[in-house]
C-alpha cells in the first residue's frame, strides 16, 4: 500500500474534496459472470478463426477461441477484487468542477500522488481510449518506491477523463462533449487543487485534450506528449523533411495500421448510439470489442486486459466515452481543418517535450518537430522499445 502521506492534500486546495475507494457490489460481479456464463459464441467461419498471428494479412481481430477461452476465464478465474484493492491502494478521490462556458458541473474521478515538498511540480496526466487512469499505476509504483511524501519532486494527478470511467457530468445526455470543454473541466481539476501553474502530458485521446488546454488554458505552463493528433493535411506539408530508418519503420506500421487497424475507429465516430447500446449491453461484446484491440495490437497480460475491460464495464463508460471519435473522424479521416480537433501545432510559446517510441502508430519525425516548434521544442526523447504497449488509434 502506498505510503499514506500520498494522499495528503496540498495546502490551498480550492475545491471540496471527497476522498473514494472503489467497492462494486456483489451482485454485480454475479450478473456479469452469468451474463458470460450463458453468452452465445459466433458461429465459426474464416474470417474469426484467423488472425494477425497467421498472415499480416488477417487483420480481423480477436478469434473465436481467443473470445470463447477469454470470457471463460473473466467469468469464473479473474479476480475483480484482487485488483481492486490494488487500486485502492492508492490515494483516489473525486471533486466537482463547473465549467464557466456553458456551466456544466463534472464530478471528476481521479487519482494522486501529493507532494508535501513546497516546490514540487504538478503535473496532469491524461489517458486515451480504451484504457484509463489505471495505466498510470506501474509509474505511481516507481514512485512510491523511490521517493517519500517528503522528497517527491512533483504533485502526479490522473484522472479519469471527462465522461470517461467515474467522471460524470451534469449534461451528460443534453449536450456532446468536445475536446474544449473536456480541457476546461480537467483545468478546472487542477485550479480546484490549488494550482494555478502546472504542466500536462498526453497521448491518444489524451493528446487532444493536452492540445486544448495548452492552446486555451494560461495555467498549463509547459506541454509533453506521446503522440499527436493531425490531420492528412497537417502531415502531407512537412512528408519531404528528411526522416531517420527508425522512424521510417514506424510510419511503415502506421501505415499498416492505417489498412487494417481502424475499422472500431470509423464506427464509433460516425455510429456512437448503436455501438454503445450494442456493448452497453453485453459483456462479451464489450470484451470482443476492446479485447481484440489489445490482444492484436498490445502485450498486455490477458488479466491487464480484462481489467481494462472490466473497468468499462463495472463503471459504465463506454456510451459516454466515444465523444473524442467524433471529433477525430473529421479531423482525421475526413481531413477537416482545426476546430473540432485541437491542434498541437497552435502552441508555439510554451515548452513543448515530446517522447518518440517505436511501433506508435500517431508517428512523428524529429525533423516535423523541428519544423514545428522551431523555439519551444525543448525536449525530443527517442525510446530504443516500448517498455508498455504501444498506443493503437485511439488507446
Amino acid at each position: 500500500m502506498a505510503n499514506a502521506g500520498f494522499g495528503i492534500v496540498p495546502l490551498g486546495t480550492l475545491g471540496q474534496l471527497a476522498p473514494f475507494n472503489i467497492n462494486i457490489p456483489d451482485n454485480e460481479l454475479n450478473q456479469l459472470s452469468n451474463l458470460l456464463n450463458i453468452g452465445v459464441i459466433g458461429t465459426p467461419s474464416f474470417y474469426n478463426t484467423h488472425n494477425i498471428t497467421d498472415s499480416p494479412d488477417y487483420a480481423f481481430g480477436a478469434t473465436r477461441d481467443w473470445l470463447a477461452d477469454t470470457a471463460h476465464f473473466w467469468a469464473n478465474d479473474f479476480d475483480w477484487r484482487s485488483h481492486e484493492k490494488y487500486w485502492n491502494s492508492f490515494p483516489q478521490f473525486t471533486i466537482n468542477v463547473t465549467t464557466p462556458s456553458d456551466g456544466q458541473i463534472f464530478n471528476l474521478h481521479f487519482a494522486a500522488l501529493f507532494s508535501q515538498k513546497q516546490d514540487a511540480v504538478p503535473i496532469l496526466f491524461s489517458h486515451g481510449w480504451p484504457s484509463s487512469w489505471l495505466d498510470y499505476l506501474p509509474m505511481f509504483e516507481l514512485l512510491t518506491a523511490k521517493y517519500t511524501p517528503e522528497t517527491l519532486p512533483y504533485h502526479i494527478i490522473t484522472p479519469s477523463i471527462p465522461d470517461y470511467g467515474l467522471s460524470t457530468r451534469s449534461n451528460l445526455t443534453e449536450s456532446e462533449l468536445d475536446f474544449y470543454t473536456a480541457a476546461e473541466a480537467l483545468n478546472g481539476l487542477m485550479k480546484g487543487l490549488g494550482f494555478d501553474a502546472y504542466i500536462a502530458q498526453g497521448g491518444d485521446v489524451g493528446s487532444g485534450i493536452t492540445a486544448a488546454i495548452g492552446a486555451t488554458h494560461d495555467e498549463c505552463k509547459a506541454l509533453h506528449f506521446n503522440n499527436f493528433l493531425l490531420t492528412p493535411s497537417e502531415t502531407a506539408a512537412v512528408g519531404n523533411l528528411p526522416r531517420t530508418p527508425a522512424e521510417d519503420a514506424s510510419f511503415a506500421l502506421a501505415a499498416d495500421y492505417l489498412y487494417g487497424g481502424t475499422g472500431y475507429m470509423l464506427e464509433q465516430g460516425t455510429k456512437p448510439g448503436a455501438i454503445s447500446l450494442i456493448l452497453d449491453s453485453n459483456p462479451l461484446a464489450l470484451l470482443g470489442w476492446i479485447g481484440s484491440i489489445y490482444a492484436e495490437y498490445t502485450n498486455y497480460s490477458l488479466d491487464t486486459i480484462l481489467a481494462q475491460v472490466s473497468w468499462y464495464w463495472h463503471s459504465k463508460s463506454y456510451g459516454r466515452s466515444l465523444w473524442a471519435y467524433r471529433a477525430v473522424w473529421q479531423g482525421l479521416l475526413r481531413d477537416k481543418p482545426a476546430g473540432l480537433l485541437p491542434s498541437p501545432l497552435a502552441i508555439t510559446k510554451k515548452p513543448l517535450g515530446y517522447s518518440w517510441y517505436p511501433g506508435e502508430v500517431l508517428t512523428v519525425a524529429k525533423s516535423w518537430m523541428e519544423h514545428w516548434f522551431p523555439e519551444n521544442l525543448v525536449q525530443f526523447n527517442v525510446h530504443e522499445k516500448v517498455e508498455f504497449p504501444r498506443s493503437c488509434l485511439l488507446v
